[in-house]
């Protein structure tokens, strides 16, 4: 008798075993990847923020084809760092110029390069600033700040790429025979 119950309630249970153990399977499977923890940005002492230290990502967030190219192209011949031109799914209106409340002075440094445009705070550390232009868009300023002094006398900036060592580098310190290249004569 205990033969006859015991089976199909061990076999009952296997079986929900293996239907929990599929679904967390699928579950993990299908989660999205964790993304990377963002680099901190560096800070160094500044009495005055100048264009040469934003780094700038460009957004159109309007429906004028090619606008955030345009603006990218006014950043980079006024001296900023434009990290990425792209469009985004974000739709806005007026200019908006969104960076860390602790990286005001960049923020109103850029600020200054837009017509009617609006600063808003999130909490990226990166020490980059976003630009996102929409549909009523005003154009640049003609006339915009230089420099805008920074709080404190420090400067938050966006970490650039450390130089990696060249590969043909010898620790000698001179660079090691190519063993492809043909000996001459």
């Amino acid at each position: 008798m205990f033969r006859l119950i015991a089976t199909p309630v061990l076999l009952l249970g296997l079986l929900g075993f293996l239907v929990w153990g599929a679904s967390w399977g699928w579950r993990n499977l299908t989660a999205p990847l964790p993304s990377p923890s963002p680099t901190p940005c560096v800070t160094r002492s500044a009495q005055v923020i100048t264009a040469a230290n934003v780094s700038v990502r460009v957004f159109n967030g309007g429906f004028a084809t090619g606008l955030a190219g345009r603006v990218a192209a006014h950043l980079r011949n006024n001296g900023f760092e434009v990290l990425r031109v792209a469009n985004t799914d974000e739709r806005v209106a007026e200019t908006i110029i969104r960076g860390s409340a602790e990286n005001e002075p960049a923020l109103t440094l850029l600020q200054s390069h837009f017509r009617e445009s609006v600063i808003q705070h999130d909490d990226r550390v990166d020490g980059s600033v976003d630009v996102l232009v929409g549909t009523t868009y005003m154009g640049v300023n003609p006339n915009p700040l230089p420099e805008v002094a920074t709080e404190g006398g420090v400067t938050c900036e966006y970490p650039s790429p450390s130089p990696s060592p060249s590969p043909s580098a010898s620790p000698g310190g001179s660079a090691a025979p190519d063993p492809s290249a043909s000996p001459t004569s």
